[in-house]
């Protein structure tokens, strides 16, 4: 088991072993068994469990599309979505797209000169129910289409607790 006193946020943005951008700066395309399974000087981990194409770490990603971003199926088959991005932590934008049985799904976000901007495409035949960060979890009902939202918005120095 691996512990550590980082914040998730500087798991997910350091460089620096153990992060996830860590294999990254060693050329991986893919996420690795273990975070040291390539050393910094370039040798393999002489370890039993070397991987580099594993998932044990892979639970990011899906938290960065359904948390970071916001991007969610809310029934099987993604003919409904749901748009809640959780901004946070150092992050200042996020984009995640999937491409659907209806065609691509987005949700993008940036903070920038104190205001946020929210865009998202919403494929043919399906519809949304987007929550804007910081407008306290009111969600409006979409369909198709690609929407924008931008207004004032400040990164809270301690973000909410998220799970």
């Amino acid at each position: 088991m691996f512990e550590s006193s980082a914040r998730p946020d500087s798991l997910l943005m350091q460089h620096e072993c153990p992060s996830w951008l860590y294999p990254v700066t060693m050329g991986a395309t893919t996420i690795w068994e273990r975070w040291d399974s390539m050393l910094p000087d370039g040798s393999i981990n002489p370890g039993k469990m070397t991987s580099f194409n594993h998932y044990a770490f892979g639970a990011v990603a899906d938290w960065l599309h359904r948390v970071v971003a916001g991007l969610a199926p809310a029934e099987p088959g993604y003919r409904r979505f749901t748009i809640q991005p959780h901004p946070g932590g150092n992050l200042t934008h996020a984009r995640a797209t999937l491409y659907t049985p209806y065609g691509l799904a987005e949700s993008r976000w940036v903070i920038a000169q104190g205001e946020i901007t929210l865009n998202v495409i919403i494929p043919p035949n399906t519809t949304a129910s987007v929550a804007l960060p910081g407008d306290g979890g009111k969600a409006v009902a979409i369909g198709s289409g690609t929407y924008s939202w931008s207004y004032p918005y400040v990164l809270s120095a301690t973000p909410p607790a998220l799970t």
